[in-house]
């Protein structure tokens, strides 16, 4: 006897249980009932076991009724959207100035007789890009790190992101004018005027930011890489004067045979900077 009440007191404990359940997502203790008949059901049943042949048939006819995966527009391509929203934060002013200096270097390069390797745009192609990399760091520092704080993608990354964006177009601009000076004048050949500006443009810009990210000042970064550009052309601007003028003249920068190193230089220079950006901005955040 004594057995059978505990069956009964915990089969009523059971059924309290399910009902407080069932309760909580029902509407009416109408609904209630009605669910915790339908579990009651459910426990009783013996359900027979099905065998391979029937689950394979069963599987056979759900998978029409599943929903097809969708396709992905390319657009969705997560490099992509963090492209995109970095764009949106990079100063309006970086690209506006950058494409001015390059239609001013294509404009004059036009204007003048000289056959000279130094144009106008060989010249102000490292000087843009270098200047628009160095603001990078510095400008939208506090930005970097709210962006960072709320999503998985890590500073360096959205760095990386910034960089390929500001690098990019500034190629995009000397690329637009070299094509266009070879179309426009006959004495210059794309391939060379490409290859003019390309090298000493990666390895001033990396130089820059390198600089503003160890300096934590943009400024700084600019006016470094613009001094050893400046001197570059002014030394070589100038008749040799012996040994002396020829180290100032920073001939690398120049020299075809150079151009390899410059780009591995160049190579290395972001990849020390994104390092150093990435573990100041951890260091920043733990102290916020």
């Amino acid at each position: 006897m004594m057995a059978d009440e505990r069956h009964i007191y915990r089969e009523d404990d059971e059924q309290r249980r399910l009902r407080a359940l069932l309760a909580e997502d029902a509407e009416t203790p109408e609904e209630t009932e009605a669910l915790l008949e339908t579990v009651r059901f459910i426990r009783r049943w013996d359900a027979p076991s099905p065998t391979p042949q029937e689950t394979a048939r069963l599987v056979e006819k759900l998978l029409p009724e599943l929903p097809k995966p969708e396709r992905r527009h390319p657009g969705q391509w997560w490099p992509l959207l963090i492209l995109r929203a970095e764009a949106r934060i990079i100063r309006r002013e970086i690209w506006l100035a950058s494409a001015l200096v390059m239609a001013l270097g294509v404009l004059t390069t036009l204007g003048i007789n000289s056959t000279n390797a130094a144009t106008p745009l060989t010249i102000l192609a490292p000087v843009v890009a270098a200047v628009g990399m160095a603001l990078l760091y510095d400008s939208d520092m506090e930005q970097v790190l709210e962006l960072a704080d709320s999503t998985a993608v890590s500073a360096r990354l959205l760095l990386l992101a910034r960089l390929t964006l500001v690098f990019g177009f500034n190629l995009a601009l000397g690329l637009g004018g070299s094509v266009a000076l070879s179309l426009l004048r006959a004495d210059m050949l794309l391939w060379p005027l490409v290859m003019s500006w390309l090298a000493p443009m990666a390895f001033l810009s990396a130089l820059a930011f390198l600089l503003s990210v160890v300096t934590g000042d943009a400024i700084a970064g600019a006016v470094f890489s613009l001094a050893i550009w400046g001197m570059h052309v002014f030394v070589r601007s100038m008749p040799a004067s012996g040994d002396l003028s020829w180290i100032l003249s920073l001939p690398g920068l120049a020299d075809p045979a150079a151009r390899p190193f410059l780009f591995a230089a160049a190579l290395l220079l972001v990849m020390a900077a994104l390092w150093l950006a990435g573990d100041s901005e951890r260091r920043m955040g733990e102290t916020l």
